[in-house]
């Protein structure tokens, strides 16, 4: 089943920061030197986390290619998808935050799902905390489309990040959560900045 963005309900099996808990692109720089993406070449990590490689599932099959402009593309769009994530953990671990950090990487859907599960996070007096962890891969870049496309596949690990009271830091995880799945987000060029538009995950399967 696939299932789009990162909308919270705490106490409910869902995915992205309260319930399933979204999966950030994680692999800290103390931890083996960052995440390793597969193009061959490290991303900014969020820190605590370690890469995962999937057995099945998306990260499996093709991928960009890695040479030429294509290959140029695909690891500004990996970059980008890094930063993505680093900007919802560093907005989701505050109480207080207002979410705009994820408008530099965001936009659309992805951007109006992002901020509904901070805005549910801080309804329910709850943060995350922790680290997710992933591997992504860039599957396809077209260059020749107008606005220029680009989609990503993860293998999500949300093992080790957790919802948490927002005062006593005490775990609030609901009992029973799904805390590995395949995603797949697609990104567009706006002038010179690659955005992430939409965000879908496969809540009824692991990878």
């Amino acid at each position: 089943m696939r299932q789009r963005g990162n909308v919270l309900r705490p106490g409910a099996v869902g995915i992205g920061g309260v319930a399933l808990l979204l999966a950030l692109s994680a692999c800290s720089a103390a931890d083996a030197g960052g995440s390793a993406d597969r193009l061959g070449t490290p991303v900014t990590a969020v820190p605590g986390g370690t890469a995962v490689t999937p057995s099945s599932g998306p990260g499996t099959g093709g991928s960009a290619p890695t040479e030429g402009p294509d290959g140029a593309v695909a690891r500004t769009v990996l970059s980008t998808y890094q930063a993505w994530w680093q900007a919802q953990a560093e907005a989701f671990a505050r109480s207080d935050s207002d979410g705009s950090q994820l408008r530099a990487y965001s936009t659309g859907q992805a951007l109006s799902e992002a901020l509904a599960s901070l805005h549910q996070l801080h309804d329910a007096k709850l943060v995350m905390t922790g680290s997710p962890r992933n591997s992504a891969l860039v599957k396809k870049v077209d260059l020749s489309a107008d606005p220029q496309t680009a989609v990503v596949q993860d293998c999500l690990d949300v093992a080790d990040w957790h919802q948490a009271d927002a005062t006593t830091g005490a775990v609030k995880d609901p009992r029973q959560r799904l805390t590995r799945y395949p995603a797949t987000v697609s990104l567009r060029r706006n002038d010179s900045r690659w955005m992430i538009v939409d965000f879908e995950r496969e809540v009824d399967r692991t990878c």
